[in-house]
């Protein structure tokens, strides 16, 4: 099962480590846009990171100088940190052809590229990529990425996922030339502000475009004490509320999760007092009821003298992750049940072998040394013994070799018209001149067609599984009748035991389960029941455990009649 779910996990863990790297991104641009200075130290975070989404060191940020036909390499990571400086004409190279035509151009190999600069190193880079970055319609820059091994190149998805990135290095850069516009030309001061407002309309858009609740909530005041709060729309996609529910702080309160509340509650109180990060993983409570798990992180920003202004975060949907974690732990405690299950029986197993065959061999070698000087009865009782602890033996090979057999579905029954009561009645005398245990048996005529080696198991192995789990005392009855709708045979063992807990009743037939409270005069290898279920079910029957009246168990077997065979 675990080679199933695997690939899954795997995909849902690259798209939330996409998902990752694309908030984070998106979360520092938001804050630079409300700094000011330039975009160098962003620009380099965003090409790492959009880097680290395709799986490759090497990126660089290209830009067209102001009033220039040149463009200039401006930001370099990986084998393009040192080409910081380098200037291509419109038209030159990938990024001039990407300046050129305006749109995203991925060459499978750049070596063998005719369009490739000759003064770079051809045998560094391979597969290359390059993204416009735009403002007002024009293009500013370009984005680049590049592979140094041989036969990875760039599909749709990553040159879409680098286009995000694109988009938030322009409004990036977008905010830093206004900014710059602003200090130097006063006198442009409500054109760069059209233009910020467009920039922040802008990024708005794709903040409510993005997987994720992104908020901002302001500080508690006399109007709000609670704190107000900012939404993407997000929120009634994942939650089912309208942004405007949700202005108030309170209502993010009462939709915590129960179990969770305090605990966020403690440490949002934390945080509050000391300004430190907010990041915390919780359930949070749907409109129609139903419980989501989150991952909540937000940053308190401040202004140029360390005032606290608001606090700005992102809710992330982690349910799915939580199910494939959920299902992972199931599987696990499954394998190690079933390690503990195995390592049980085969404990079981080869002491039920060691007994008998310790019997057989200690009694052969009297026989064989001193048979000869042995009183009859003396040596009589050790043929008995013998012959009782082989049968045993041979009794724990038939059962486990039948239990595959019925596993595989290779068993099928012989059925014939039988006298159950008459059946019955022998198997409990027989078992009891082996067992000193004589049970009471209670039956009346019932003659169907069954299968009789298959139902003396089934006798057999309830009235073993009796003696097992009750001291030697205890009454054993053993009932033959017809069934309720007089179609078929109802078979009963019943013992005035301690009985079998209610919840307890169905796993008892499942193999190698003896309860957790067998006794210690309860040997055996778990199989007994199982073979009883099985054999009823390969009679289009069931077998079941209630408690019997008076106390104790009481086990039943209902076999319907069917047509004899051939």
């Amino acid at each position: 099962m675990s080679a199933e779910v695997e690939p899954q996990d795997e995909q849902g863990e690259q798209g939330e480590q996409v998902d990752r790297a694309y908030l984070a991104a998106l979360h520092e641009t938001a804050l630079g846009l409300s700094e000011q200075g330039g975009a160098g130290g962003l620009l380099e975070r965003i090409v790492t990171w959009a880097g680290q989404v395709v799986g490759t060191p090497h990126g660089y940020i290209c830009l067209i100088e102001p009033g220039a036909r040149e463009m200039v390499l401006r930001v370099g990571i990986g084998a393009y940190a040192d080409l910081v400086g380098l200037r291509m004409l419109k038209g030159e190279g990938l990024s001039g052809r990407v300046w050129e035509t305006g749109a995203p151009l991925a060459v499978p190999d750049y070596s063998r590229w005719e369009g490739r600069v000759q003064r770079f190193a051809d045998d560094v880079f391979r597969a290359v990529l390059g993204v416009p970055l735009s403002s007002g319609g024009m293009v500013t820059g370009v984005i680049g990425l590049s592979r140094t091994e041989p036969g990875r190149t760039f599909d749709d998805d990553e040159v879409e996922q680098v286009s995000r990135f694109a988009e938030l290095a322009s409004v990036a850069l977008d905010n830093a030339r206004l900014y710059a516009a602003t200090q130097q030309e006063l006198a442009e001061r409500r054109r760069a502000e059209v233009q910020l407002r467009a920039a922040e309309r802008r990024f708005r858009t794709l903040v409510e475009q993005i997987p994720a609740m992104v908020y901002s909530e302001d500080l508690p005041d006399e109007d709000f004490p609670e704190g107000r709060m900012y939404t993407s729309p997000q929120i009634e996609t994942m939650f089912g509320f309208k942004p405007e529910e949700a202005r108030d702080k309170s209502l993010w309160k009462r939709r915590l999760h129960p179990d969770d509340r305090e605990r966020v509650l403690v440490e949002d109180a934390r945080v509050d007092a000391t300004g430190e990060p907010f990041r915390i993983e919780y359930r949070i409570l749907h409109k129609d009821g139903h419980s989501i798990w989150v991952r909540d992180e937000a940053v308190l920003v401040l202004d140029d003298d360390g005032t606290p202004l608001f606090w700005q975060g992102i809710i992330v949907d982690i349910s799915e992750s939580k199910r494939a974690l959920e299902r992972e732990r199931e599987v696990t405690q499954r394998l190690r049940a079933l390690d503990k299950m195995k390592n049980t029986f085969l404990d079981a197993v080869s002491h039920e072998l060691r007994t008998p065959l310790a019997a057989i061999v200690g009694i052969g070698i009297t026989l064989e040394q001193k048979g000869d000087s042995l009183a009859t009865q003396d040596r009589n009782d050790l043929y008995t013994r013998l012959v009782v602890n082989a049968r045993k033996l041979n009794r724990l090979l038939d059962d486990l070799l039948d239990l595959d057999r019925l596993t595989h579905g290779i068993v099928t029954p012989k059925r014939r018209p039988t006298d159950v009561a008459a059946l019955a009645k022998r198997i409990a005398e027989d078992w009891g001149l082996l067992s000193d245990r004589q049970p009471q048996v209670v039956a009346e005529p019932v003659t169907v067609s069954i299968d009789p080696a298959k139902v003396e198991r089934i006798v057999e192995n309830l009235l073993s599984n009796a003696a097992r789990h009750t001291p030697p005392e205890t009454p054993v009855w053993v009932r033959v009748e017809r069934s309720p709708n007089g179609d078929g045979v109802l078979l009963a063992v019943e013992d005035a035991g301690a009985g079998i807990p209610e919840e307890l009743r169905d796993s008892v037939f499942e193999p190698f389960r003896q309860g957790p409270d067998a006794p210690p005069y309860a040997p055996g290898v778990g199989i007994g029941l199982t073979l009883v279920a099985r054999f009823a079910e390969l009679h289009g029957g069931k077998a079941w455990v209630e408690e019997r009246p008076g106390g104790g168990s009481s086990f039943r077997v209902l076999i319907p009649e069917a047509p004899q065979e051939g």
